[in-house]
């Protein structure tokens, strides 16, 4: 998909910039908003990380209808956050059915007239060119590269800092769009209103994890969370630890609380994946679920650990949902975009200058950890247990200490 996308984009996107050019004296003025376009394709955990600017629009636009294009893979976690209107969905499965779906989602915005479009990716040519196609009079988005294209087709360009959040990244489009202001002055003020939404598994939902994890897990055993996996668009490989040190990882907590069980997570693509890692641990106490949860389900589950240490990953963002006990693990990208954010979360990083393996500025080409074989890169290998057991017990320890305070 990125593929297509960087090989046909650019020629679509110069044509429609081209085109914008020729009819820009017969355009008329934007008028009042009333419905809004957010597109965000590549990433759960970005979607995620987008709520705070969600929420913003919703505030600069209170009577306006919010409509949201992704990948139908994504269909569920919308259905989750419940933070928008209407849900427009591409099924990039077959080419056939990515030209069904698009075409669909075309008419669909067409239909409801929208007027103002927000890209929320960085580099993809594919939702500049929908919002065009859709004929939508306004749009958004990040100017990164020299593409003469984006400037003309953007109305609001917004600046990529690599120097924050990528919470804050997505938030600066709808300050810009508020606010007009290319020095961002108040940016910090304006940008702290906005948090993730907070979701509350009920108590009947975290009874019904426990009996369906059971007799794996008991009533009172507290729960450790691992989860070893990445996404399988962005070099994988090169953002995994040595599946052993995962292993490691489970023993030593295990032997240190003795009545604790540990869980790894994943698709069920990951299955045999996570499986090997779970062979590898020599306590009995450690199980695999991968597969075996809906994303619900490990929702629940992230609000009922005592402790979850987690890739750079969906998972990991959807975890700050229910404000987790967090232990990111970033071997090829930079906590400084992409870390946690709670109230109980930390980061491992290697101090290394060739952290990020891969940035938005060059289209997230990475250049080591490739190949499936590569699978102990350098990177993650300079990260040891002990490095991530400081972390585990800068979190850990408050949160066992009050779990056992009396209420």
């Amino acid at each position: 998909m990125r593929r297509v996308d960087g090989l046909v984009g650019n020629v679509v996107c110069t044509a429609l910039a081209t085109a914008k050019d020729v009819t820009a004296p017969f355009r008329r003025p934007v008028g009042e908003i009333r419905n809004i376009v957010v597109m965000k394709f590549f990433g759960m955990g970005s979607i995620v990380v987008a709520t705070p600017a969600i929420a913003a629009l919703r505030d600069q636009f209170p009577g306006a209808k919010i409509h949201f294009v992704t990948f139908k893979s994504n269909r569920e976690l919308l259905g989750i956050l419940g933070l928008t209107d209407h849900e427009h969905y591409i099924d990039p499965s077959t080419p056939a059915s990515f030209t069904r779906s698009t075409l669909a989602v075309i008419r669909a915005l067409r239909a409801a007239r929208c007027e103002l479009a927000v890209d929320l990716e960085f580099f993809a040519k594919f939702p500049l060119t929908l919002a065009s196609l859709a004929g939508i009079p306004k749009k958004a988005g990040f100017y990164l590269q020299s593409e003469a294209w984006r400037r003309k087709l953007l109305d609001v360009s917004g600046i990529y800092n690599h120097y924050f959040h990528t919470k804050d990244i997505f938030l600066s489009l709808p300050y810009m769009i508020a606010t007009e202001d290319p020095y961002f002055l108040r940016f910090n003020e304006w940008s702290a209103r906005y948090h993730y939404p907070r979701i509350r598994p009920s108590e009947l939902e975290r009874a019904a994890l426990r009996k369906k994890l059971a007799p794996r897990i008991a009533p009172s055993d507290p729960i450790f969370v691992i989860n070893a996996n990445t996404s399988p668009d962005l070099a994988p490989e090169a953002r995994k630890w040595p599946e052993a040190r995962y292993a490691e990882l489970a023993d030593r907590l295990l032997h240190e609380h003795p009545r604790a069980k540990v869980l790894f997570t994943g698709a069920r693509s990951e299955k045999p994946y996570v499986e090997r890692i779970v062979a590898a641990c020599t306590s009995r106490r450690a199980f695999s679920v991968a597969g075996e949860l809906s994303l619900r389900e490990l929702l629940v589950l992230f609000a009922e650990t005592s402790l979850f240490v987690s890739n750079d990953s969906g998972p990991m963002h959807l975890a700050c949902l229910v404000d987790a006990p967090i232990v990111g693990l970033f071997f090829g990208d930079s906590p400084t975009l992409f870390a946690p954010v709670g109230t109980r979360v930390r980061s491992v990083a290697p101090p290394l200058y060739s952290i990020p393996l891969f940035t938005v500025y060059n289209g997230k080409d990475i250049t080591v950890g490739r190949k499936a074989s590569e699978i102990s890169n350098a990177v993650a290998c300079t990260v040891s247990v002990d490095d991530v057991m400081i972390e585990v017990n800068a979190v850990l320890v408050p949160q066992l200490a009050a779990m056992a305070a009396p209420q």
